[in-house]
């Protein structure tokens, strides 16, 4: 695919996926279960050939630091014969059109289109080929639209159930405030840390969500490489996050699944990392996943760190994570100057 072709795709995709948000408020609220993302095709056949295991093997791919195989999202497909109201409510979907009357191939990517929020991503192609170098061309911005959409639905919820009170205490303590919903207490604080929990009660086992939040002054660049982004967790949950057990604590595991991070170019700050992997409770046997944002502040005086973890024993943990990842999502910086205790 030549260079020009590349940046006209490019260009339909960013122009789609602002050209359709002002819709004076007439459209009605999107539909359709949190990672789900229904697929659309010629036929039945096309999604049980070599197309649909394509999209398979992309989106369908196992979630990064998670403690068994989870896919990034839930696919369903249908044949476009069958696309209604119903379907067109959906949050996320993805057509793909194959058709050799095509003289040119084109990706769309449009935005709440027939409900809001929402995400529709068609491919045209005029064969099979044309469609596999398209999707490996476009898929990394797919997923990102997708993955935008899932926290931009999460926090509408979060936003209406959001603890005014606890935004106000991060924004006097931190200078800044996180839409974290009712239900968090606080476990644990001091002048430069604080931990939050939520225990979410089920029949055999309960479950938790924790967000732990520090800072500590910046000095230089190595404060975002992976191992001390590790060491400096394990230090904080060795001395402040006990386990259930005399001398049990949390702790970062790194012997199964490796934990991984990257860099955010487009999260709150101008440099983060986020890390994803696992944790584990020294000389007890619990353990989850955690998702973590690694940032410094407006002025560049301290690195600031939001940690989200989940522990839901015998249960699925992506949805949770999911859930993490978008309350540490609403972090805004704010005027007043952090620090002051309540």
């Amino acid at each position: 695919m030549s260079n020009v072709f590349r940046l006209s795709v490019y260009l339909f995709i960013i122009i789609f996926a602002a050209s359709c948000t002002m819709d004076g408020g007439r459209k009605k609220r999107s539909t359709g279960k949190t990672n789900e993302i229904l697929i659309i095709t010629n036929t039945k056949d096309m999604w049980n050939s070599d197309i649909g295991d394509t999209i398979r093997g992309f989106f369908g791919q196992f979630q990064e630091g998670l403690p068994q195989p989870e896919s990034m999202f839930k696919l369903y497909n249908i044949p476009e014969a069958a696309l209604n109201k119903t379907f067109k409510a959906l949050h996320a979907i993805f057509i793909v059109h194959i058709d050799p009357e095509f003289s040119q191939p084109l990706v769309e990517a449009k935005r709440d289109l027939w409900s809001k929020p929402q995400i529709v991503i068609k491919i045209s192609a005029p064969d099979a080929q044309t469609f596999y170098t398209l999707f490996e061309e476009q898929r990394e911005g797919f997923l990102k639209l997708y993955t935008d959409l899932e926290i931009q639905r999460t926090n509408f919820f979060f936003k209406m159930a959001r603890d005014i009170s606890m935004a106000t205490k991060l924004q006097k303590k931190f200078g800044f405030t996180l839409d974290i919903p009712g239900g968090f207490a606080v476990a644990y604080e001091n002048e430069n840390f604080i931990w939050l929990r939520q225990t979410m009660h089920k029949v055999k086992q309960d479950a938790e969500m924790g967000i732990m939040i520090y800072r500590f002054p910046y000095t230089d660049t190595s404060a975002f490489m992976l191992n001390n982004i590790l060491d400096m967790r394990d230090t904080l949950t060795r001395r402040y996050v006990p386990g259930p057990t005399e001398g049990s604590y949390m702790a970062v595991y790194r012997e199964f699944i490796p934990p991984v991070s990257k860099r955010k170019g487009d999260y709150v700050s101008d440099f983060a990392v986020e890390t994803r992997g696992l944790w584990t409770v020294v000389n007890d046997f619990m353990g989850g996943p955690f998702i973590n944002y690694t940032l410094t502040d407006p002025e560049n005086q301290y690195v600031i760190t939001l940690d989200g973890y989940v522990y839901n024993p015998n249960g699925l943990k992506r949805n949770f994570v999911r859930q993490q990842e978008a309350i540490l999502h609403t972090l805004k910086f704010t005027k007043t100057k952090g620090g002051d205790q309540d």
